[in-house]
C-alpha cells in the first residue's frame, strides 16, 4: 500500500477476536477451563477479522489484539472513566456479560494483565508516529445476549450494523459514506446505538502526536454474517468484506 502525500492510510483495529489464552494469565480463571471458553466464544468477536479486506491485512494495516478478551480487554480505560468496570467487565474481566464470576483478580493479575495491554496500545501508537493522516476502522461484532439491558432502548430492535462516532474524530462525510455503502446493501443501521463512540489512539487521544487520525467503529450484529450456530458464514463476511473496501475507496482523498 503506497500512503502518497494527502492521502490516509487505512488502518483497522481489531481487538476482541482473539484465541489465545496466556498460562500467567489463565491462572486467575475461577470456574472450569470449558466453562471458561464457553463465555469466551460468546463474547469475542467471531471471526471479524475476515471482514478486513485481505490488502490490507499486513504490516501496519491491521492491528488484531492476538488474546482472549476474557483476559485482557485493550479497548477499556483504565482509570474510573471505563463505564464497563461496574459490570466487572473492564480491562481485567471479573465478570461475564450475565454477573457470573469467572476470574480471581488479584494485584498481581492486573500486573500481568497491563503488560499486554500496554503493549498493544504502544503499538497502535507507533502506526499513528509512522503515518501522518490516518483512516481507523475499529472492526467489532455483537449479539444481543452479551448487550447489557441499560444500553438498550426499550422496544428499539438492534441495528444489524452499529456506527460507533466521536464528534472529535468521526467526519460527517465518513460517516454518511458508512452509511449509504451499508443502507444500499440492505443493512440496518444505528449510530452509538446500542454501543457508543470508536477506539482513537493513546498519543492522538492525548496530544502527544501529530498524526491526523479520523477514526470510526463498525459494529456488526452476529445475525449479519453467522449462522444459527453462532458460527461466520464464508459468504456473508465476504460481502461485508467488499462493502468496507468500497467505503475505504470512497475515503481515500486528500481531504
Amino acid at each position: 500500500m503506497k500512503n502518497n502525500k494527502g492521502l490516509r492510510f487505512p488502518v483497522f483495529h481489531v481487538p476482541h477476536d482473539g484465541g489465545v489464552f496466556p498460562p500467567e494469565l489463565m491462572e486467575s480463571v475461577y470456574i472450569p477451563e470449558d466453562v471458561f471458553r464457553r463465555y469466551h466464544e460468546k463474547m469475542r468477536d467471531t471471526d471479524i477479522f475476515r471482514a478486513v479486506p485481505k490488502e490490507y491485512r499486513g504490516g501496519d494495516g491491521c492491528e488484531v489484539f492476538r488474546i482472549s478478551r476474557l483476559l485482557c480487554d485493550p479497548e477499556r480505560f483504565i482509570g474510573p472513566e471505563e463505564v464497563m468496570e461496574k459490570y466487572g467487565m473492564g480491562f481485567c474481566y471479573e465478570k461475564a456479560f450475565d454477573g457470573t464470576v469467572i476470574k480471581n483478580v488479584t494485584g498481581e493479575v492486573r500486573e500481568r494483565t497491563l503488560r499486554y495491554y500496554r503493549e498493544h496500545h504502544e503499538r497502535m501508537d507507533r502506526i499513528c508516529e509512522r503515518h501522518p493522516r490516518i483512516l481507523l476502522i475499529d472492526l467489532h461484532s455483537y449479539s444481543d445476549e452479551i448487550v447489557p439491558e441499560d444500553f438498550l432502548r426499550e422496544g428499539v430492535r438492534t441495528p444489524d450494523l452499529c456506527i460507533g462516532a466521536d464528534e472529535r474524530y468521526t467526519p460527517s462525510g465518513l460517516m454518511e459514506t458508512v452509511k449509504r455503502r451499508f443502507s444500499e446493501a440492505g443493512f440496518t443501521i444505528a449510530v452509538n446505538y446500542p454501543y457508543c463512540g470508536c477506539y482513537i489512539p493513546n498519543i492522538v487521544l492525548s496530544g502527544r502526536s501529530i498524526c491526523d487520525c479520523i477514526s470510526i467503529m463498525l459494529e456488526f450484529h452476529k445475525r449479519t454474517y453467522c449462522d444459527d450456530r453462532g458460527r461466520s458464514v464464508p459468504k456473508r463476511l465476504g460481502v461485508i468484506r467488499e462493502i468496507i473496501r468500497q467505503v475505504i475507496v470512497d475515503c481515500m482523498d486528500p481531504g
